[in-house]
């Protein structure tokens, strides 16, 4: 079980090299793909398609929940939407798999 620190907040989750869960979320890699389940976007996406992850969040209409949006090729391939107590720790987690799984 990690815990993560968002200023003053402690935020509960498990992260290991293959897989990262919140509540009741996962995002994990598993034969080369990357997979979420649960109440965010179900995905399955070859990991060497992805380039990066980006997010954002709207400050005009806070109470709509950030997007991270998963990019390979200049293409949008998956949105999540994902609380912002999660997002940067989730963002963190998927470019560090990103980061392992490409090739050299």
């Amino acid at each position: 079980m990690a815990v993560f620190m968002d200023g003053d907040t402690a935020i509960e989750c498990t992260a290991t090299d293959t897989e990262y869960c919140w509540k009741k979320n996962v995002i994990k890699v598993d034969k080369g793909f990357l997979i979420s389940k649960g109440l965010i976007t179900n995905v399955r996406i070859p990991i060497h398609h992805i380039d990066t992850v980006v997010y954002s969040l709207n400050p005009k209409k806070p109470a709509i929940m950030p997007g991270l949006k998963i990019i390979g090729k200049g293409v949008v391939l998956a949105e999540m939407d994902i609380t912002g107590e999660y997002i940067e720790s989730v963002q963190d987690w998927l470019l560090r798999v990103i980061d392992q799984h490409s090739p050299t």
